[in-house]
């Protein structure tokens, strides 16, 4: 039941959907909608303007005869029906579900709670990434960080640059089998508006300027040398990156982002920056060119500029950067957001220069990693907030 003294059945129109999908799918039970509390066990869905801190903060009743969720926005109630649905997916005894009688308020401490999948070193299907955008909702997370574009793999496509999925998405594995895929912008638009259905954002991720090596398969002209290279088919870092002293690659990257955009709501845009070897560009004339025209001290200040001019150009599409923590070295762009994965001290830094910052640390947020070096309780303990920083500076770290 959707309460219509405060908010138009139109408004949460997909929340009752999610519920009664629920019911049908997991509890074997039909939810019924209706305008009116009449005698039976009744779900109330309500929006009530205020009383709540955040557009996600959401209120639980549930007593004998009516449970009842509300919160200023829809996402508020999303969020509420993911603990409803916790509650009786954990309250399970042969077969029947048991509801327990409690309030609940609940606020989210931390404004981005998100999950990286690389979709480029390993291709996961249109489905895999729905179940995944299922399984974030459920537990109240609320961003897919969405590595596109890797050494080992192009997957997005770009009208402007066909070679990018026909030549970049497939590798050719140290066995000889073709391995690969992409996702059609079609794809992309399918999963970007199941995703804001669930209130989850999707940030992508294209790479830059280093694990370009599959752009560069594609578009040689792109690297220092010019030279043909393979999509990568191994783990690691690779020595063949964008070249900086090359106009031609930012309007490549330009070109690129723009179809990005176009296709991702998000404020944001992640640009990597991390593991980008100097060797080429310290052998390259075009970028030793670049760094005498700009009095760069160092390839480490070119990176520092190649990022800042990337930046420019998705803040004048009114688009924020996130960069791996490498992106401090040689200096960080004003208003750029560090993802600090090399520990926590790249995002301690990274505020103490007035940035805001996201905290991945290898020690507990890879799930790649041994099971000897990560394990679920080590997942649990994590704390996105250090140690040593001052109120102001813990207001800068968004999440985790």
């Amino acid at each position: 039941l959707v309460d219509d003294r405060f908010s138009p059945a139109q408004e949460l129109k997909e929340q009752v959907k999610d519920l009664q999908n629920f019911g049908i799918n997991k509890l074997g039970i039909e939810f019924k909608t209706t305008s009116f509390a009449g005698s039976n066990p009744t779900i109330l869905l309500s929006i009530i303007p205020d009383g709540f801190l955040e557009d996600e903060s959401y209120g639980i009743g549930i007593d004998s005869n009516i449970l009842t969720i509300k919160s200023k926005h829809p996402s508020g109630i999303s969020r509420g029906l993911a603990t409803l649905k916790q509650l009786a997916l954990l309250n399970e005894h042969n077969g029947n579900y048991f509801i327990p009688n409690v309030n609940i308020t609940d606020t989210p401490e931390f404004e981005h709670r998100g999950l990286l999948l690389d979709c480029s070193r390993h291709f996961f299907s249109k489905e895999v990434i729905l179940k995944y955008i299922d399984l974030l909702a459920l537990y109240k997370m609320n961003v897919l960080h969405w590595h596109l574009t890797e050494d080992q793999g192009w997957r997005l496509a770009i009208d402007k640059y066909p070679n990018l999925t026909k030549i970049g998405a497939y590798r050719t594995e140290l066995d000889g089998s073709r391995y690969g895929g992409y996702y059609s912008k079609e794809d992309i638009k399918q999963i970007v508006s199941y995703a804001s259905k669930k209130h989850i954002e999707i940030i992508p991720e294209i790479e830059l300027p280093g694990h370009s090596q599959a752009a560069i398969a594609a578009y040689p002209h792109l690297s220092c040398t010019g030279e043909h290279v393979d999509v990568a088919n191994d783990w690691g870092v690779f020595k063949d990156i964008y070249c900086a002293g090359n106009d031609s690659v930012f309007v490549f990257l330009e070109d690129v982002l723009t179809e990005v955009i176009e296709l991702f709501p998000s404020k944001y845009i992640h640009i990597g920056g991390d593991e980008a070897p100097k060797v080429r560009w310290e052998e390259c004339d075009k970028c030793q060119k670049r760094m005498a025209a700009n009095n760069l001290a160092d390839e480490h200040e070119l990176q520092s500029y190649f990022i800042k001019r990337i930046q420019k150009f998705l803040n004048s599409k009114g688009k924020q950067i996130i960069g791996w923590d490498e992106i401090l070295e040689g200096g960080l762009a004003d208003g750029a957001i560090v993802q600090s994965w090399r520990g926590m001290e790249g995002g301690k830094e990274a505020v103490k220069h007035g940035n805001k910052a996201i905290m991945s640390p290898t020690s507990h947020a890879y799930f790649d990693y041994d099971l000897k070096a990560i394990d679920l309780e080590k997942v649990y303990s994590f704390n996105p907030v250090p140690e040593g920083l001052s109120h102001e500076e813990e207001q800068l770290i968004i999440g985790g």
